[in-house]
């Protein structure tokens, strides 16, 4: 078997994957007890997930899609911990810091 035909097969499994650990995210999100958790499950999940689906996207072989995806990682690196950070940024300045000292 060639290669060739082993791409449309792997590219459905990457975009399985991160289907799944977007799923997973989501779940995260609801179960999480603090926007901490919860934005760290959210960060996490959009990133590895979306990262899974470009790499389906870009392993087509078509340069232009292959392109945009490379873009879109690369933009995704930047940004992604750069609003998790404001997120708890902002979250601690308005006072939803719940450590365990606080349940006491």
């Amino acid at each position: 078997m060639t290669v060739a035909a082993w791409v449309p097969w792997l590219s459905d499994a990457l975009v399985l994957l991160g289907l799944t650990v977007m799923t997973i995210g989501v779940v995260g999100i609801v179960r999480m007890p603090d926007i901490f958790t919860k934005q760290h499950a959210a960060s996490k999940s959009v990133f590895l997930g979306v990262c899974s689906i470009l790499v389906a996207v870009a392993i087509s072989g078509n340069l232009a899609f292959t392109a945009r995806a490379v873009l879109i990682g690369a933009l995704l690196i930047l940004t992604t911990p750069v609003a998790a950070h404001e997120i708890a940024k902002a979250a601690a300045k308005e006072g939803e810091v719940n450590s365990p000292e606080d349940e006491r």
